[in-house]
């Protein structure tokens, strides 16, 4: 197709969140922030009927935890997106999660380091 786009060309950044998500905001997402831990509840669940995104965060999580924004790097989506995608895991008893300390605790010097690790890994 001239001058315009065609069924094939790529959506773009914004339609694709918006897609993921059914059109759904993170408005509900068990407080989720940039440092949630997150990890599969069980190992090796039979994940066939589920979307493919939702295949790709148990894939990412299956044997060890990451952050939210760790699996928002993986999987090229928005912080945002990935959010609701966690959090209907976690609704649905597929991923268990650990919300980072407030700002007034002193800082976890281990968990700090496996998010440098896992970001130098990307």
């Amino acid at each position: 197709m001239t001058g315009g786009f065609s069924i094939d060309d790529e959506p773009g950044p914004l339609v694709r969140p918006f897609a993921v998500t059914r059109g759904r905001a993170g408005k509900h997402v068990h407080g989720l922030d940039l440092l949630t831990l997150v990890m599969a509840a069980r190992p090796e669940v039979d994940s066939a009927g589920l979307d493919r995104e939702y295949r790709e965060i148990l894939r990412l999580c299956e044997h060890r935890a990451l952050s939210v924004a760790e699996i928002a790097a993986h999987m090229n989506l928005l912080l945002a997106a990935v959010k609701v995608l966690v959090s209907d895991l976690i609704d649905a008893g597929y991923l268990i999660h650990q919300r980072s300390r407030p700002a007034t605790a002193k800082p976890d010097i281990k968990l700090l380091q496996a998010v440098l690790d896992g970001v130098r890994k990307l």
